[in-house]
């Protein structure tokens, strides 16, 4: 799932280093897809489940020890394990970690102690499923070892387990291990081109954020602003800066490579005034203005939106309880009579009519 997770958070490194998988329809959608095979997964194939993870998956959790009760789990000190171990050092298949910090972490040694913590966590499955795929990125290396790191083109590593395999020499257990470890990631593998190719689908059913809409959403919307605040969605809608490079982004080059457009600041009736990161992959508020630099903080305060409507409305009730009023109909007629309107005008030189 490597490759899928990888094209899940590309694009992110304008809003927080890349590290996060963004929480938009797409990825929620992928999220409970992994959930879904995952789950129906040791069921289907319990003996692959079973298997020692070669590293230890680990995330830090929103579960806490009042979360684990029944005898499948005892109480260490500050820590919750599965009576279940695995291994020849009897290392439980799961295990919740408090740090000195106050906060948990939760570590599986197995598929299908993965399944028992996605079922422990109920409603919270997607926010433990986000959160263990942006801690393992790659997780057939954490499962089967850093030979299977997911990579683009040919990738042989499976080719040469086969013939590893197929050699004399290891014991009937330990040929017997790796052909269950190969049958895992083999089926991993299959399942990670699966949910690319209906990523990328998802991903061509939506339009990015482009220097040009990002410039129309801007001017749609800051037709509804003014001051009168129960009428006017915001006060202004604006950008930081008028200048426009000559592919039409506002942000410096610099910012451009990491996949920013713009920035915008924000002006509500109901809350204190905040900027919009206009990137590639979406809009997000980032940290705002910074007096002593005489700049933005660049770093991000919140989700990417893919739209700024919808950005907007999660950060002033005012502005969603009015902008259902409105439709993006009604801007447009709006922006058209006022295009109308201009061309309509007689134009003058120097005071006088052409």
């Amino acid at each position: 799932m490597g490759l899928t997770i990888g094209r899940a958070r590309k694009g992110t490194s304008a809003a927080d280093g890349g590290s996060r998988i963004p929480f938009n329809a797409i990825n929620e959608n992928l999220l409970n897809k992994i959930i879904d095979w995952v789950t129906s997964y040791a069921g289907a194939h319990p003996e692959e489940s079973k298997l020692k993870f070669k590293s230890t998956m680990t995330w830090s959790t929103s579960l806490k020890i009042e979360d684990f009760s029944g005898g499948a789990f005892e109480q260490r000190g500050d820590d919750m394990v599965s009576t279940e171990t695995i291994g020849k050092e009897n290392t439980p298949c799961i295990r919740l970690h408090k740090d000195s910090d106050g906060l948990y972490k939760m570590s599986v040694q197995t598929v299908a102690a993965l399944v028992q913590v996605l079922n422990i966590a109920r409603d919270r499955r997607l926010d433990e499923t986000r959160a263990c795929l942006e801690a393992n990125p790659d997780p057939t290396a954490v499962i089967a070892g850093d030979r299977f790191s997911s990579v683009k083109g040919e990738d042989l590593s499976t080719y040469r387990y086969m013939q590893e395999i197929m050699k004399e020499g290891d014991s009937e257990e330990d040929t017997e291990q790796k052909r269950i470890t190969l049958k895992l990631v083999m089926h991993i593998q299959k399942q990670d081109v699966d949910l690319l190719q209906s990523y990328a689908e998802a991903i061509s059913g939506t339009s990015r954020p482009t220097p040009v809409t990002v410039e129309g959403d801007v001017a749609l919307i800051k037709e509804f602003c003014g001051e009168d605040e129960d009428v006017h969605v915001l006060e202004d809608i604006s950008f930081t800066t008028d200048h426009k490079f000559q592919n039409h982004c506002r942000s410096p080059p610099w910012r451009q490579i990491l996949g920013d457009i713009a920035y915008i600041e924000v002006k509500p009736h109901d809350e204190d005034p905040f900027f919009i990161t206009a990137s590639t992959t979406g809009y997000f508020v980032n940290k705002g203005w910074v007096k002593e630099k005489c700049d933005l903080d660049y770093e991000p305060a919140g989700e990417v939106n893919s739209n700024l409507v919808e950005l907007l409305k999660t950060k002033s009730a005012k502005f969603a309880e009015l902008i259902v009023r409105q439709s993006w109909d009604d801007l447009s007629n709006i922006k058209n009579k006022k295009q109308k309107s201009l061309k309509s005008k007689p134009q003058t030189v120097n005071g006088r009519r052409k």
